[in-house]
């Protein structure tokens, strides 16, 4: 059973230290709109968030919880 595919992967860091990543997406779209999403605040904000997506090659029957 072959399920080795291409996902984008979404790494998330607050304040310099990863915070998250172990999430999977099949399009780079909707990983960049998380992505996006988490990063949107007002300058003088904290904590300073840092969001980006990765190409990655993975099993897909290794990634818990589902593919995005």
């Amino acid at each position: 059973n072959d399920t080795v595919m291409h996902l984008f992967l979404l790494f998330v860091l607050v304040n310099g230290e990863l915070q998250s990543a172990d999430m999977y997406f099949r399009s780079i779209d909707t990983c960049n709109y998380f992505a996006n999403a988490m990063t949107r605040r007002k300058v003088a904000e904290r904590p300073y968030v840092v969001a980006y997506c990765v190409p990655r090659l993975v099993d897909g029957s290794k990634i818990i919880p589902q593919i995005y």
